[in-house]
């Protein structure tokens, strides 16, 4: 009976999740129509996307740390701590984007210049936007840790309502443009923040004692478990994000807006199977501290795989409908570029998955194997990328297709790495709670 509880709780509090994130991924997703019209500015906008994505790998290490403390804290010291731990590093965080965001300003043309920015301003907005993209997954992780799922769902789905609300609004005060689309993003991500951090629970601090925070923390504990957390869950963002910075480096920037949208729809399975990973992990963490079994890893294997199989068909039978959806006619030649790219993302979706196992058992061993993965990966995209572009003097949708192919040999490896590290955790023999 109990077991029963727990997998329609697990069911319960992932299909919430997956719910607000389809909500946030559908108004997120609805921007795109207001900047696709000028296909420059959209390649430039969605590039912004992913490059924020890259922004906050540091910060998922973050969500993983706070997520294994929150589970585990106990006592209201342990809560303390905890809101010690996430007001010293906000006060770094702010502290060292002041210094970048003052160095771009004055020096940044160049940069903006080399990744075919339409201005300054786009780079400026979207770093000022990385601020709250590297802080979000810390109070997203103590409401992860706490199990607060309900709050940290209707924070997730603010981030993409906000940003659609804004973006629309700007577009139609101002004009379609990529300056505009990345200001409705950041106004999204300040929005979540503030909601996630304000549900948490946690005692507050007086203002008067935040300065002190940075003094008063183990920096060292925090750095022991935020090296290999980061490397581990940051492996995949990275791994699903590199690629259209890679487009928009090397390929026209007339024709990458039609790549970023296939690339979009097919990113989507990563973050519909996000919501389970967020559900499985502190119950992972939970299990262990406890000594309790839990079979949540097969439940979270089972139902990821369903998905992908279910989204793999789809992409084969009607590549196009997302397409007809969102786009114009003018994107209809990237359908075939739709179905490869969502079977090049099924790996990596498997991947994300076990790599979390691991991690929530602290099991750090494939963190440090991941990178390895991410620069093999990264140097085959680099190479390959001029002789694809030279055969797109017009658009040439099997150009694009051969780009797909080095993602999901790239997430093949990865799948294989996760699979290599989590049989030899097995194998080593995992206590009473971890045997199933």
């Amino acid at each position: 009976m109990a077991e029963r509880e727990s997998k329609l709780a697990f069911l319960r509090q992932s299909g919430w999740l997956a719910l607000a994130t389809g909500i946030a991924g559908v108004t997120s997703y609805a921007v795109h129509p207001f900047i696709k019209d000028a296909k420059a500015e959209y390649g430039a906008f969605t590039a912004m996307l992913q490059l924020l994505n890259l922004i906050a790998i540091p910060a998922i290490g973050l969500q993983a740390v706070f997520t294994h403390k929150a589970a585990e804290a106990k006592t209201d010291d342990d809560h303390k701590r905890l809101a010690r731990e996430q007001i010293a590093i906000g006060i770094v965080v702010f502290a060292l984007a002041a210094v970048v965001f003052a160095w771009v300003y004055f020096k940044g043309n160049v940069l903006a210049a080399s990744m075919k920015l339409p201005s300054l301003n786009v780079l400026l907005v979207t770093l000022a936007s990385g601020v709250f993209a590297l802080l979000l997954p810390m109070v997203y992780g103590v409401l992860q840790g706490r199990q607060r799922f309900f709050w940290l769902g209707w924070a997730m789905l603010s981030l993409g309502v906000v940003r659609l609300a804004a973006g629309a609004g700007l577009v139609h005060s101002y004009g379609s443009s990529a300056l505009n689309g990345m200001i409705g993003v950041g106004l999204g991500f300040l929005c979540a923040f503030l909601i996630a951090g304000t549900t948490s629970g946690l005692t507050s601090l007086h203002p008067s004692k935040w300065l002190r925070c940075v003094t008063q923390i183990d920096w060292r504990a925090l750095l022991k478990k935020f090296v290999p957390l980061s490397l581990g869950a940051g492996a995949g963002i990275y791994m699903m994000s590199v690629d259209m910075v890679v487009v928009q480096r090397f390929f026209d920037k007339e024709q990458t807006g039609l790549y970023a949208a296939a690339g979009m729809i097919g990113r989507a399975l990563i973050f519909f199977v996000g919501p389970m990973v967020m559900v499985m992990f502190p119950k992972i963490v939970r299990s262990r501290a406890e000594q309790k079994p839990t079979d949540v890893l097969r439940l979270t294997l089972l139902l990821t795989g369903g998905l992908c199989v279910v989204a793999g068909v789809l992409g084969l039978l009607v590549p196009e409908l997302p397409l007809k959806i969102m786009y114009d006619k003018s994107y209809f030649v990237v359908a075939p570029l739709v179905t490869c790219f969502i079977w090049a993302m099924v790996p990596l979706a498997l991947g994300v998955v076990l790599v979390n196992n691991l991690l929530a058992r602290s099991d750090y061993a494939v963190a440090y194997a991941l990178p390895l993965v991410c620069v093999g990966y990264t140097i085959a995209l680099v190479q390959a990328a001029p002789e694809l572009v030279a055969k797109t003097a017009d658009f040439n949708v099997h150009a694009y297709i051969g780009i797909t192919k080095i993602i999901g040999a790239g997430n093949l490896a990865f799948l294989a790495m996760a699979g290599i590290f989590t049989g030899l955790h097995y194998c080593h023999g995992p206590n009473e709670a971890e045997a199933h």
